[in-house]
C-alpha cells in the first residue's frame, strides 16, 4: 500500500498530517480518494510553509554563530583563553536540530506528493497506474535476474580460481586473495539486489493497494 510516515516534530503540528496518513490505508472509492487529494495538497502547502520558516531559523542561526566566532577572534589571550562559548554551542547545538527537522519534513512531503501521484482519480486512470506499476515491475525483475546471473558468474569464476590452486601452506595465500576478492565483487552486487526486491516490494504494495479501487 501507499505508506506515509509522519515523524514527531517541534516545528508543526503533526496532527492533521497524521490523520491523513492513516487515512490512506482506508480507502475504497474515488470519491473518497478526491476528498484524500485535496487535503493532501493543502497539508502539502502547510508543510512547505513551515520549510521556508525553518530555513529562516536555520540562517538566522548561521548569522549568529558567524557574529559570535568574529567577537571570540577579536577578543584578547586571556580573555579568549577563559571564553567557553556557551552561546554558541547552543546556537550550533539548534542549527542541527533546524537541519534534521527540515529533513524529516523534506521527507513527509516527497511522501504526500508521491501518494497523491498514485492516486486514481477515475476507473480508467486506476487501469493506467496498475499498467505503469506492473510494467516497472517486470522490468525491475528483469533488472533483478540480470544482476543474480552476475553473482552466480562471479561465484562459480573464485570457484574454479580456488580449484586450480595448490592445497598446504603455499596455495592458503592465493585462495585467500581469491576470497578477498570473490567478497569485493560480490559487495555492489548484493546492495543493487537488495534495493531492487526492496522496489519490487513496494510496487507490490502498491499493485496490491490499488487492487481495491478494481
Amino acid at each position: 500500500m501507499i505508506g506515509i510516515h509522519i515523524p514527531t516534530s517541534l516545528e508543526y503540528n503533526t496532527a492533521n498530517a497524521s490523520l491523513l496518513a492513516t487515512a490512506v490505508k482506508n480507502m475504497h472509492s474515488f470519491d473518497e480518494i478526491a476528498a484524500w487529494d485535496k487535503k493532501a495538497t493543502a497539508e502539502v502547502k502547510v508543510l512547505q510553509s513551515i520549510l521556508n520558516a525553518i530555513e529562516e531559523k536555520e540562517q538566522t542561526a548561521i548569522q549568529v554563530i558567524s557574529q559570535e566566532q568574529q567577537e571570540h577572534a577579536a577578543k584578547s589571550f586571556l580573555p579568549k583563553l577563559f571564553d567557553r562559548r556557551k552561546e554558541q554551542k547552543r546556537w550550533l547545538a539548534e542549527q542541527s536540530r533546524l537541519a534534521r527537522e527540515k529533513a524529516q519534513i523534506e521527507v513527509v512531503i516527497d511522501q504526500f506528493e508521491a501518494a497523491i501521484d498514485f492516486m486514481p482519480g477515475s476507473l480508467d486512470d486506476l487501469k493506467k497506474l496498475m499498467e505503469e506499476c506492473k510494467q516497472q515491475k517486470k522490468e525491475l525483475l528483469t533488472e533483478k535476474k540480470d544482476v543474480n546471473d552476475q553473482i552466480s558468474s562471479i561465484r562459480v569464476d573464485a570457484k574454479q580460481q580456488t580449484a586450480n590452486t595448490s592445497y598446504g601452506k603455499y596455495g592458503k595465500g592465493e585462495r585467500r586473495r581469491i576470497r578477498l576478492n570473490k567478497n569485493a565483487a560480490l559487495k555492489p552486487q548484493g546492495s543493487q539486489k537488495t534495493a531492487l526486491e526492496r522496489q519490487i516490494n513496494k510496487l507490490d504494495e502498491i499493485i496490491n493497494w490499488l487492487g481495491k479501487f478494481t
